[in-house]
Order: C-alpha cells, then sequence, then structure tokens
C-alpha cells in the first residue's frame, strides 16, 4: 500500500473527526511551493537529502518555520529552524553541487522514524507555545545507547539564509 493511502487510513481510524488531506504527488521544486502556502510549519520527514535541501530553501525563502528530522539505523538528528533568525539546515550540511539520481532510502530500524517523528511533533508544539526549542541547535539521537545529544549551531554569515 502506498504510503500516503496508508497513513490516511491509519489516522482516520485513530481519529475519524480530523479532517485529513493527502496530496499523492512527489515533492519537486514545481509542486512544492503550492503546498507551504499559508502554512505555518513544514514538518520535513523525507527520506532523502535532496528533498531535505528543498523543504530547507524553500522555508527559508517564504518564511516559514520548519523542523528536519533525519534518521538512518539507530541514529537520527533534528534541527528547527526559523528562518531568518536561526541557522538553516545549509548552515550545517554542506549541500553538495549534484545528487546521486541512483540515491535511495536509507536503511532504517523501525521505531526510529517513530522516535524522531514524535520529537518532531513536540518540537512543534514546543515552538507554537514559544518554549525553549531546537532553533540554532542539532539534536542528534542515538538509540542504540538512548543517548540525546544536543550541539550549538551558529548561522553561516556566506549561507543563503543569511542574505
Amino acid at each position: 500500500m502506498q504510503k500516503v493511502l496508508a497513513a490516511n487510513e491509519r489516522l482516520s481510524a485513530l481519529n475519524s473527526e480530523v479532517d485529513i488531506k493527502i496530496h499523492k504527488e512527489y515533492v519537486d521544486e514545481d509542486s512544492i511551493e503550492k503546498h507551504i502556502k499559508n502554512k505555518d510549519f513544514i514538518v520535513d520527514c523525507s527520506d532523502n537529502f535532496k528533498t531535505k535541501f528543498l523543504v530547507n530553501r524553500v522555508a527559508v525563502d517564504f518564511g516559514v518555520k520548519s523542523i528536519i528530522a533525519g534518521i538512518k539505523d539507530f541514529f537520527g538528528q533534528i534541527i528547527t529552524i526559523n528562518p531568518k533568525v536561526s541557522a538553516c539546515y545549509e548552515c550545517v550540511f554542506n549541500q553538495p553541487n549534484t545528487f546521486d539520481s541512483s540515491e535511495g532510502p536509507l536503511p532504517v530500524i523501525g521505531v526510529t522514524p517513530g522516535i524522531l517523528g514524535t520529537l518532531e511533533a513536540l518540537e512543534v508544539i514546543k515552538t507554537t507555545l514559544d518554549l525553549p526549542n531546537l532553533e540554532n541547535k542539532l539534536l542528534m539521537v542515538n538509540l542504540l545507547n538512548l543517548s540525546f545529544d544536543t550541539i550549538d549551531l551558529v548561522r553561516s554569515e556566506n549561507c543563503f539564509c543569511s542574505k
């Protein structure tokens, strides 16, 4: 079953009162802008770097707060981006000049996306309530030894988000 249909089915079963709008469309440069207009957040759960860099750029360009998570095996990382205020994804990770078109999803252990997704949801709540969040920080999650480390970030003067 396609992810979008499985998610819709599961979420509808949990709460039939919620109005769920599904979009069965690949996110790329041509489609992303129409999905973020009049939105408060972008929560990135993509499984490839190209989409993460695209989400970051569009979020900064349109002034939409975003939370980007990445996972592999038992490990994950999360950053919260407040455009024009905090460091962005590209301040932390250098965007490659080209992306390998054969790049596929990274391997994951089943619980890792659930834990990181829950942390992303928590970041949306904390940011909405103006509570301390992961702006200018990168949370590194190691589920092998259950450690959580936070790295302080500095917005790069050379990054597009600073211009």
